[in-house]
């Protein structure tokens, strides 16, 4: 392979210098985000250093933001996209907009059920009243990312004809209103340990750090639309947030 490094007449550590080589075949597209690095095995014999040496520079290269470890997945290339591009201070979709690697599948279902005492409160809604509980998982290159737990009342779905036997439309409409207009928010962004239940969905360790986004919409009219948890993947995310003094 081009630039072997050798263990000896070096200036710098051998560490940077793997380091270096392999941000330089990142920025040249050799990987690309969704990408699995070959083995540290392979790279260190690659490279002719030793495991100690490269598991240095994958650190850096983690602690940059340029590639996830995963138990029992290996080195996983993420994105290189601009982040800062837009902040939290845009309502949008966090799980898509501030992945790290591209979000490119998601799994969707949908479920009524009475409203609790909290949604009645934060929904504003009658005792009698039925919620839509929709479940978004979403993936990069089959690995889970994110998930999404969205609590809507079955009336405004109902109201705009929502076709809620195609999880496609119900998709849609979610997004819809995440994308209208005079929509503000109250959110709560937060950091917890993964439980069991989350733990499985997004196939990592019990225990594993994930940010959590929770947020009621509402309207220009003050009228809640919906009330949703977004659980993420710490070491996947990067969240911007544009804070200025008047």
């Amino acid at each position: 392979m081009d630039n072997i490094i050798k263990e000896k007449n070096v200036k710098i550590p051998l560490y940077v210098s793997v380091y270096e080589t392999i941000t330089q075949w990142l920025k040249e597209g050799k990987y690309k985000p969704g990408d699995k690095l070959p083995g540290e095995n392979i790279l260190a014999e690659q490279f002719k250093v030793s495991r100690g040496t490269l598991r240095q520079a994958m650190l850096l290269l983690q602690e940059d933001g340029l590639i996830s470890n995963h138990q029992g997945k290996g080195n996983i290339v993420l994105s290189n996209h601009d982040v800062t591009a837009g902040g939290l201070e845009k309502i949008g979709n966090p799980i898509i907009e501030f992945c790290l690697q591209p979000v490119d599948e998601k799994v969707l279902t949908i479920g009524f059920q009475p409203a609790t005492q909290k949604h009645q409160e934060v929904l504003k809604l009658r005792p009698s009243s039925i919620v839509a509980v929709i479940d978004i998982t979403y993936y990069s290159q089959k690995m889970p990312v994110g998930f999404a737990m969205v609590y809507m009342p079955y009336a405004i779905l109902e109201k705009s004809n929502v076709d809620l036997e195609n999880t496609d439309s119900v998709y849609e409409y979610y997004m819809k209103v995440l994308n209208s207009s005079g929509i503000y928010s109250d959110t709560k962004l937060r950091m917890r340990k993964a439980r069991e239940r989350l733990a499985n969905i997004l196939e990592i360790p019990e225990e594993e750090a994930l940010l959590i986004l929770e947020e009621e919409l509402y309207t220009q009219y003050d009228t809640p639309v919906l009330s949703q948890k977004l659980y993420m993947t710490a070491d996947l995310y990067e969240l911007s947030l544009r804070r200025k003094n008047k």
